[in-house]
């Protein structure tokens, strides 16, 4: 079980508190991951939480490779990633393993996330994956009156509370450390899903998330992130169609939302995301190479996933 942390003191004794009181035949270990914390958390978690393992950064990673801090360790058969600003509710650890062990090749498991705000509403239920390259949180803002009540295959599951197999991660690898953050875990989904593996949604696994706690929904950071990795994203895994139609609707949509005349901030934003992404496209391009040779699913049955992004536009 491994949460990571950056500043997060605040939130750190609602998630432990309701962590470890999760039960589970046989036990589980406890990890913090603390990203080069300044606020006091690896002290007060050792003192609050001596079950807790700590691993500590001296400086921010980010959430793919402070993650991964941990999941090179692992040893058991299951890992469980988990946001600090989440609260989980009983019998959520115990449902994920459930669903782990319902059948064969299932290489990760979803939680249901809802606001902690707003706890009747749904924030993900899997993650979609759009027609033109982008991701979606599936259920987002709709109702929690039990439309999403059955265990079922998503495309990917978002990793601010997923389980994932020891099996699933040695054969296709960790989260790629040069996404920093955001859109790491759809790309492990779709590398999972390529390899041959499954994503299942387990709804009696839920948890109580303060969505956009660490980077503000909507801010510069969290606007960069996105637009680069998911760029990469399609790049490592895509076959070249969808990679070339991807590239062109995203391209449409960002002249669209241009302003008429003159520099923005937002338009500074874009030249720095494609610098960033042409710096990285190498690496991408040689790690493309890797998973599309390895690959046991053809393309066509990974993008019958694939949601019109038009009727993700049209939702009310």
């Amino acid at each position: 079980m491994v949460v990571l942390n950056r500043n997060g003191l605040r939130h750190l004794d609602i998630c432990f508190d309701a962590l470890l009181a999760q039960e589970l035949e046989g036990g589980f270990e406890a990890v913090l991951v603390d990203n080069g914390s300044s606020d006091g958390s690896v002290a007060h978690v050792r003192e609050r939480f001596p079950r807790v393992r700590v691993i500590e950064s001296d400086r921010n990673l980010g959430f793919a490779a402070g993650n991964n801090l941990a999941l090179r360790e692992l040893t058991t058969p299951y890992a469980v990633l988990l946001n600090n600003d989440t609260r989980v509710r009983p019998g959520w650890l115990a449902a994920l393993v459930a669903a782990a062990e319902s059948e064969p090749r299932v290489g990760s498991v979803q939680a249901k996330l809802v606001f902690a705000e707003r706890p009747g509403v749904l924030q993900s239920t899997g993650t979609l994956l759009l027609s033109d390259g982008s991701g979606g949180d599936r259920g987002s803002g709709e109702p929690d009156d039990g439309r999403y009540g059955r265990r079922e295959e998503v495309f990917a599951a978002c990793a601010a509370a997923a389980l994932y197999t020891r099996e699933a991660l040695a054969e296709v690898g960790l989260l790629d450390e040069s996404f920093f953050m955001y859109y790491e875990d759809t790309d492990l989904g779709w590398r999972l899903r390529l390899a041959g593996w499954k994503t299942l949604f387990e709804p009696a696994a839920v948890v109580e998330h303060a969505h956009a706690a660490t980077a503000a929904a909507g801010s510069p950071f969290m606007r960069f992130h996105s637009e680069r990795n998911r760029l990469l994203m399609v790049l490592k895994n895509a076959p070249p169609r969808f990679v070339l139609g991807a590239f062109t609707s995203l391209g449409r949509r960002a002249a669209a939302a241009a302003q008429p005349a003159g520099p923005t901030a937002q338009g500074h934003s874009r030249a720095a995301v494609l610098l960033s992404f042409l710096a990285l496209a190498p690496r991408a391009l040689a790690r493309r190479a890797r998973i599309r040779s390895r690959r046991k699913v053809a393309d066509a049955e990974v993008l019958r996933w694939a949601y019109p992004r038009e009727r993700w536009d049209a939702r009310s």
